[in-house]
């Protein structure tokens, strides 16, 4: 349970539009009280729409398997807050919110300050990493330009698939959501993106040669070819003398199922060639290691392998249609029964309408006890065949007469069906 204080602010995570303090002017008065910690925290920051918090991972295990010890600051959570903010995979303990909220408490009163949640949530972030750690990766919430991480100045920006999302919020246009993303990148600091639609790479180019910075491309700098889906395997080539004598990691074993996958890794692959570059000692084996190893609960999680289950956090169109076809063609024998749930404010009939491209079962859905949660009506309900929930026992229970053997069910939609899919997938067993 996270402290009475962090509880009471205005926390921009539980609304589809109309965001409260959408700014990082409270943030960055509050950090400069506290003696501005995250100037003095080496960072990779990263923004984007879809795969930012798997490169997120993927550059941090990078690092911690170089020896440094790494913070690491993603959102939102699949369960607990603590999974927000951790060093070398350990997570802050609930007694050590509770200590800086206490702190920013007293501190934000005395000077009438207002922070929203996403504010002190990070500010806790920047202290718990400083004097702790190495080097933090440091992912943003929301867009880039205005979201509370970007008082830091990192070492490298990084910057994965645009797509539209939050547009409420961000914008209705490529253009715009773009130039929200492009905010993170500061003058003289390194870029790497990952490939961009021509109208969101425009924008890149542009706010990076306004800023002095060199900006490295998949696509133009840095290209990958998949060798193996089954297990994923795949080559990373690079074509940049910025990235020295490195041209060619071969033959990558990554224990993620994707393809998409080996695009976020190609981005955090030249990331690390770039600290590499400055004097971070990373080698090779650093990096086939890292990836061999890797684990990132929610993105194609298999819950259970009787009856097989698999839980996936794509929350936009773009996500979703990627991460159906990569598991369909992972296990290309089974029949799919899909369980899924959306927040108001994403493109539900469109996600439907993807979901409801890759199975001849009913699709269940199951309404999550959120203000944001999406509730469908009598017309959506007819239209996809869809099978409403309020409850994960009466789910189950209609659920579990349609697996066989020859089946596979899969969790998809929104990070906050994964605290629910767990008990129904046990219940299934």
């Amino acid at each position: 349970m996270l402290p009475h204080y962090l509880q009471s602010l205005a926390n921009n995570e539980s609304h589809a539009s109309n965001f409260t303090n959408y700014s990082p002017d409270t943030i960055v008065a509050v950090l400069n009280l506290l003696g501005n910690p995250h100037h003095k925290l080496p960072c990779i920051h990263i923004a984007g729409t879809n795969g930012k918090g798997s490169t997120a991972h993927m550059i941090a295990a990078i690092l911690q398997t170089a020896g440094y010890t790494v913070g690491l600051y993603t959102s939102p959570h699949l369960i607990r807050y603590n999974e927000r903010i951790s060093i070398n995979g350990k997570e802050i303990t609930d007694e050590e919110i509770s200590e800086y909220a206490e702190m920013l408490e007293t501190l934000c009163k005395t000077h009438s300050y207002t922070p929203t949640f996403f504010d002190a949530f990070t500010t806790i972030a920047f202290l718990h990493f400083y004097n702790s750690v190495d080097i933090a990766v440091i992912e943003t919430g929301l867009g880039g330009r205005l979201d509370s991480t970007n008082v830091v100045t990192p070492l490298i920006s990084v910057i994965t698939p645009i797509s539209y999302d939050h547009t409420a919020i961000l914008g209705s246009t490529l253009h715009e959501i773009a130039y929200q993303k492009a905010g993170i990148i500061k003058k003289h600091i390194p870029v790497i993106s990952a490939t961009q639609k021509p109208e969101a790479k425009e924008v890149l180019q542009k706010e990076a040669s306004m800023n002095q910075s060199p900006i490295f491309f998949v696509g133009d700098h840095i290209s990958f070819t998949i060798v193996s889906q089954s297990p994923l395997v795949f080559d990373v080539m690079f074509n940049h003398s910025a990235f020295n004598q490195y041209k060619n990691f071969n033959n990558i074993r990554c224990s993620l199922l994707g393809d998409f996958q080996a695009a976020n890794a190609s981005v955090a692959i030249a990331t690390a060639l770039m600290l590499k570059k400055n004097n971070w000692a990373i080698v090779p084996e650093n990096i086939y290691n890292a990836m061999s190893n890797l684990y990132i609960p929610g993105r194609c999680e298999i819950l259970s392998k009787k009856p097989l289950v698999i839980f996936d956090c794509a929350h936009n169109p773009q996500a979703l249609e990627h991460t159906i076809r990569n598991i369909c063609k992972h296990y290309v024998d089974y029949e799919k029964i899909f369980c899924t749930s959306f927040m108001k404010d994403k493109d539900v009939t469109k996600m439907l309408s993807i979901i409801h491209r890759f199975t001849s079962k009913p699709l269940f859905y199951f309404q999550i006890p959120d203000s944001r949660c999406y509730i469908p009506d009598e017309e959506i309900k007819k239209i996809f065949s869809l099978h409403v929930f309020t409850e994960t026992k009466s789910l189950a229970k209609i659920l579990k007469p349609h697996i066989n053997s020859n089946t596979m069910v899969i969790f998809i939609g929104t990070f906050r069906l994964y605290p629910y899919s767990r008990p129904i997938c046990l219940l299934l067993q």
